[in-house]
């Protein structure tokens, strides 16, 4: 069974393994079919197919829908990550996405368990998420084959989610 890596994150240094979450689809997927309802007026599930998850990519953007709701969606995305200033923030962010979003009452749900997480103050720099097993963990750099192993991060592709968010937003300031 898959699952979800919890990443302490050193920015321009390290990233190590913290915890995993078994069954990946309490993570990532939970957020994007949620999204994908409300916001693309999808049926569950039908969007989770690569040609369509192209769409909810970009929603990060839209200033329309509540930051809230875009700041978990980014907390799905390879290499991005929540620095320790911002722990209290995105555990309000979660609880206030699990409020608002459709949310299926069968099944994994990590997010309860990740805001308690991020409540309780992590000792690191930042968190991200390896938000599946079945591919490359994000945070490594390319394969390095005579080594047989992953190369170091690129760091310059590794960002602080809040700080994308808040960018965009002054950015946009009548938004």
């Amino acid at each position: 069974m898959s699952y979800t890596t919890i990443k302490a994150i050193w920015p321009g240094e390290k990233h190590e393994d913290w915890d995993q979450l078994s069954n990946s689809w309490g993570s990532a997927p939970l957020v994007w079919n949620a999204i994908a309802v409300k916001y693309l007026g999808c049926k569950p599930y039908t969007c989770m197919v690569p040609d369509r998850t192209k769409d909810i990519w970009p929603l990060w953007k839209d200033l329309a829908i509540p930051v809230e709701i875009r700041a978990v969606l980014m907390m799905t995305y390879d290499r991005a990550y929540v620095a320790k200033q911002d722990y209290a923030r995105a555990a309000k962010d979660i609880r206030y996405f699990l409020k608002t979003m459709p949310i299926p009452e069968k099944g994994d749900n990590h997010w309860p368990w990740i805001a308690e997480f991020f409540e309780s103050g992590p000792d690191c720099p930042g968190i991200g998420f390896h938000c599946t097993s079945v591919s490359e963990d994000p945070f490594d750099g390319p394969y390095d084959e005579e080594k047989d192993e992953p190369g170091p991060p690129d760091w310059s592709t590794i960002y602080d989610l809040y700080a994308e968010l808040d960018g965009l937003i002054q950015e946009n300031p009548n938004e």
